[in-house]
């Protein structure tokens, strides 16, 4: 009966043990994926990958109070008129100060049509791996990143610019990514450097 009873009790550690390991897998990766999550405006959790269909996806990182990225608003219209229908290309805010509220008004502000997400955990910079506002970054159909960097050669530094850009990195990343060619280096950005707090 002594023999019974430890074994029992053996038994019921073992299953308590073997419990409380499944509970803590089916947990820690909700919770670490909380932790690091990109946000609809709505505030529920956003994948833009999950929703791109197999097609190249395109994030355009962006503050409401970074004249530079500010400025790029017409040509990031233009690029989404051209490649809409190709790309799933989303407007990323990265500030952690930017609420859903503030940046509906920026969108407004600006005429974007562009769908958005606040990414205040950095979630997408870590994976784009960008530091200022703008920047863009072009992943392939399999979410392969190909390029990371400024959008254009318009701005040589933040105080200055040139009268037109001479390179056109994001489109040309865009055009690579659908065509299977190679594309451009990766290019630094000029603008608003992203913070790690704020």
């Amino acid at each position: 009966m002594h023999r019974s009873s430890l074994t029992s009790q053996h038994l019921l550690s073992i299953f308590l043990s073997l419990a409380a390991a499944a509970l803590l897998l089916l947990v820690l990766p909700c919770s670490l994926a909380a932790q690091k999550t990109a946000l609809h405006l709505d505030g529920t959790p956003a994948d833009p990958f999950l929703a791109a269909s197999g097609k190249p996806v395109v994030l355009i990182f962006l503050r409401t109070d970074c004249p530079i990225s500010n400025r790029y608003a017409p040509l990031l219209q233009q690029i989404s008129s051209r490649y809409g229908a190709k790309v799933a290309l989303w407007l990323v805010y990265p500030s952690r100060t930017s609420s859903a509220e503030k940046i509906r008004q920026h969108e407004h502000d600006y005429g974007y049509k562009l769908p958005a997400l606040r990414d205040p955990q950095h979630a997408l910079v870590t994976q784009a791996q960008v530091q200022v506002t703008p920047e863009a970054a072009v992943f392939d159909a399999n979410h392969r990143l190909l390029y990371h960097g400024r959008i254009d050669d318009l701005y040589q530094d933040s105080g200055r610019a040139r009268p037109a850009a001479t390179t056109h990195e994001l489109d040309d990343a865009i055009r690579a990514a659908l065509s299977g060619k190679t594309p451009p280096p990766n290019a630094p950005g000029v603008g608003c450097y992203i913070a790690d707090l704020e």
